[in-house]
C-alpha cells in the first residue's frame, strides 16, 4: 500500500467515498550533496537565532507569525493551524467537468495517486472514475495541501485517478514573445524544417531519458573516492546559423533523408525577361552553311545470306 500524504473522501453531487492521497513522483535517487566545512570535514548544521539577541533559538520556543506591521507579528500556534479546517481540508468535491485539451499544461504543477481508501469505497470510486472515461472528460476540485487550498484536475487512470495540482492565474506569467509572426516564411525552409520533424517523429517513452548531469556527477564522486583527478569536459556551444537553408539541407543529411553525396543547390528560378529558345541557333559563318549531306547505308557484308521466315 503506497505512503498517503492526505487522506479524506472524493465527491460528486451526494455520491462520496473515501480516498487518500499518494504522490505519483520521487526523487529519492537523486545524489544531494551536503554543506561541508572545507577546513574540518564536518558537515554544518543550521542553527535558528534570534535577529535582536543573537542567542540560538532551540525548536521547542518556535512559534509562527504573521508581520501585520512592521515589525510587529501576530502569533499563530501549530494547534491553532491543525484546528483551521475548510472543506477542501477533508473533501475533494468534483464540481465541474471540462475537456482534458482545454487546461494548458502551463497550470499543471504536482501529480498525486488517488486510492480508494478500503473496500467499502471501491464500488463508488470506479464509477466515478468509469463515468469520465465514458464522457472523455476531467474534473475540477479543491484541496488543502501543506496548509495551502489548491485546485486540482482529476482524470481516469486506468482503474484509478490522477490528480494534477494546478497554479493559480497569479503564479502564471504571461508570454512575452518579441518574434514577429506577421512576415511571412520561406515555405522552401518551412518544408525541410517539417521533413526533419517528421524523420524524429516516435513514441514517448519516459525510459529513454537518462539525466546525464546526475551520471557525470555520480561518476566524479566515484573518482575522488578512488583518488583519480578528473579533467573538465569542455562543451562546444552549437556554430552560429549563417545560411539557414545550408544548415537545414544539412540536417536533412543527418537525418538520412538526404544523400550525403553532392551539395544540393537551390533551384534558380527561370528568367521572364528572357524567352526560352526552342531550337539552337548557330552563329558566324556557320549559318548560312548548307547542312551536311546524309551518309549513304553500309552495303551487306559479302556471302551474307538472308534467312527465311515460316517454315
Amino acid at each position: 500500500m503506497p505512503r498517503a500524504t492526505w487522506n479524506g473522501h472524493l465527491r460528486l453531487s451526494l455520491v462520496s467515498c473515501p480516498v487518500y492521497l499518494s504522490p505519483a513522483t520521487t526523487e529519492t535517487k537523486r545524489i544531494r550533496l551536503n554543506q561541508i566545512n572545507a577546513e574540518t570535514g564536518n558537515r554544518l548544521k543550521q542553527q535558528l537565532v534570534d535577529s535582536e539577541t543573537g542567542k540560538v533559538v532551540e525548536r521547542h520556543q518556535v512559534a509562527k507569525g504573521y508581520e501585520h506591521d512592521r515589525f510587529q507579528y501576530v502569533l499563530i500556534s501549530d494547534e491553532e493551524l491543525r484546528a483551521l479546517q475548510v472543506e477542501s481540508s477533508k473533501v475533494i468535491n468534483l464540481t465541474r467537468f471540462v475537456d482534458r485539451d482545454e487546461v494548458d499544461p502551463v497550470y499543471l504543477d504536482a501529480p498525486y495517486y488517488v486510492y480508494p481508501d478500503g473496500a467499502l469505497a471501491v464500488e463508488a470510486f470506479r464509477v466515478i472514475g468509469q463515468a469520465m472515461a465514458a464522457k472523455g472528460l476531467a474534473g475540477l476540485a479543491k484541496v488543502t495541501l501543506a496548509s495551502r487550498e489548491r485546485q486540482v484536475l482529476l482524470e481516469p487512470r486506468g482503474v484509478g485517478l490522477l490528480m494534477t495540482t494546478l497554479r493559480s492565474a497569479d503564479e502564471v506569467r504571461t508570454a512575452e514573445f518579441a518574434v514577429p509572426d506577421k512576415d511571412a516564411i520561406d515555405p522552401e525552409l518551412l518544408s525541410i524544417a517539417e521533413t526533419i520533424i517528421d524523420r524524429a517523429k516516435g513514441q514517448f517513452d519516459p525510459a529513454d531519458f537518462r539525466d546525464t548531469y546526475q551520471d557525470a556527477l555520480r561518476e566524479l564522486v566515484e573518482q575522488k573516492l578512488k583518488g583519480i583527478v578528473t579533467a573538465p569536459r569542455p562543451i562546444a556551444a552549437p556554430p552560429k546559423v549563417i545560411d539557414l537553408m545550408d544548415a537545414l539541407r544539412r540536417s536533412l543529411v543527418a537525418s538520412g533523408a538526404l544523400p550525403a553525396a553532392g551539395k544540393v543547390k537551390r533551384a534558380k528560378a527561370p528568367d521572364r525577361k528572357q524567352p526560352q529558345l526552342l531550337m539552337p541557333v548557330r552563329g558566324g559563318s556557320d549559318a548560312t552553311k548548307k547542312p551536311a549531306a546524309a551518309k549513304p547505308a553500309p552495303a551487306a557484308a559479302p556471302g551474307a545470306r538472308r534467312r527465311k521466315t515460316g517454315s
